[in-house]
């Protein structure tokens, strides 16, 4: 994933993530045991928060999903810190993240800046590839990129119902383009 600077959404992750106490988000794993069940008992809570909003029905089913969609992360981090010692932290605070229930003006114009940077950033790309063999490829998949990233700026500019994960895929950039 590629964020502008440390980026909205990772930010807020790694504000839940220092909130909550782990001493580091950074992309090791979460080494020892103490630290491990220290993760485990904030990926509960997390998790708990997640479906009590889940359960909110005025936030609408695309918000509902968001929460439904990060307690199975939560899920998923717990189970893998259960069963190895060797989860990214970046794994876990993924997973403690809590979306807000609703965007502020300021979110919005902070996550429709931060997507029009990255479609700038997408545009790089392929300008940067012009010319080489994956040229029409490149192509397609920033066209793609471009499409999801427009739509979900056109959302968040007319205030229609966006979930997470389309804002996290709009900021998404496939791992193959340089």
């Amino acid at each position: 994933m590629r964020f502008l600077g440390v980026g909205f959404l990772r930010a807020l992750a790694l504000l839940a993530c220092s909130l909550l106490g782990l001493s580091s988000c950074s992309s090791d794993a979460v080494a020892t045991p103490q630290e491990r069940g220290q993760a485990i008992e904030q990926l509960l809570q997390a998790r708990q928060t997640d479906l009590d909003y889940a359960r909110d029905v005025s936030l609408g089913p695309i918000r509902q999903g968001d929460y439904l969609a990060q307690a199975e992360k939560a899920d998923t981090a717990i189970r893998d810190l259960k069963e190895s010692s060797s989860v990214l932290r970046s794994e876990v605070s993924d997973a403690l993240f809590v979306p807000p229930k609703h965007l502020s003006p300021e979110m919005r114009a902070q996550l429709i800046k931060q997507l029009a940077a990255a479609r700038a950033l997408d545009d790089q790309k392929w300008h940067n590839n012009l010319g080489s063999e994956d040229e029409n490829w490149l192509t397609l998949e920033c066209d793609i990129q471009a499409r999801k990233t427009t739509r979900v700026i056109d959302k968040l500019e007319t205030a229609k119902p966006v979930s997470w994960f389309e804002i996290n895929d709009a900021m998404t950039s496939p791992e193959e383009i340089p």
